[in-house]
């Protein structure tokens, strides 16, 4: 009796533990402009800021695609010193 509980019992950890490790991808959203903003400092002061807009569209087909333009800042202690750099990924 106690060998099917523990079966189900191990199943039902594998599938929660599998479904938690899994990432979620841009065209999983519905269709839309989406906007997530974050800020980081490090103990030596540098200042770490991230955008990022994704842009999710439906073709005529009904195939998703979602463009991700993602905006990093990096500002250390100091004067004059600020960099910004931007990469933009399409996914289908």
């Amino acid at each position: 009796m106690t060998k099917p509980f523990l079966t189900i019992l191990m199943a039902a950890t594998a599938a929660l533990s599998l479904s938690a490790c899994m990432q979620n991808r841009a065209t999983d959203l519905p269709p839309g402009e989406y906007t997530s903003k974050s800020s980081t400092s490090n103990p030596n002061g540098t200042d770490y800021d991230k955008e990022t807009t994704t842009k999710v569209e439906v073709d005529q087909y009904g195939n998703k695609s979602a463009t991700s333009k993602t905006t990093t800042t990096t500002d250390p202690k100091g004067l004059m010193n600020k960099s910004t750099s931007t990469s933009t990924v399409k996914t289908y």
